[in-house]
């Protein structure tokens, strides 16, 4: 083998990554958008909890949380409509639906853009979720447009709300 192979290849590479990781930049929240996070939040949920995620951290309280990622973007699937995630919920002592006799959760979320205009996040009817550490409420948000958002959960009055940035073409 010669030395020219071993000096291209590597070249090759890194101007390959280098172009790639050019045309698809993480993009940040904007100073005027003060998107939630973790230092924000120095709420541990009550056990049993789900386990952790890396790069997401908790958020409420033991009447209502959820849980977010660090760098407070708003990271889902594209679609015609928007940008759309599921969002999990939790409470003390949540029991499914079958345990309440069908009744359907009372969690009631919102979404709405707060640096400029757009119709409102969509959002699914609450349904529920089993975790190997129990039961948890369910919804999928879809937010319209890029920008800052702000996501608020209430349940029988307890309120959660967080502050999220959607960029332009934030599929992942």
């Amino acid at each position: 083998m010669n030395i020219e192979r071993f000096i291209f290849l590597p070249l090759l590479f890194l101007t390959v990554f280098s172009q790639q990781a050019a045309a698809d930049p993480v993009i940040g929240a904007p100073e005027n958008c003060p998107v939630t996070r973790s230092a924000d939040s120095r709420f541990v949920p009550p056990s049993p909890r789900p386990a952790g995620v890396p790069g997401r951290f908790w958020l409420g309280t033991d009447a209502l949380w959820t849980s977010l990622d660090e760098d407070g973007i708003w990271k889902g699937i594209a679609s015609a409509q928007g940008t759309r995630n599921k969002l999990w919920w939790w409470r003390k002592g949540w029991k499914s639906d079958d345990d309440l006799g069908a009744q359907s959760p009372e969690l009631v979320v919102t979404g709405r853009r707060i640096d400029g205009e757009a119709p409102p996040a969509k959002v699914s009817p609450v349904t529920n979720g089993k975790l190997s550490t129990g039961w948890a409420m369910l919804v999928m948000l879809e937010l319209p447009t890029s920008g800052c958002w702000e996501i608020v959960g209430n349940y029988r009055g307890e309120s959660v709300s967080m502050i999220v940035w959607l960029p332009a073409h934030s599929s992942r």
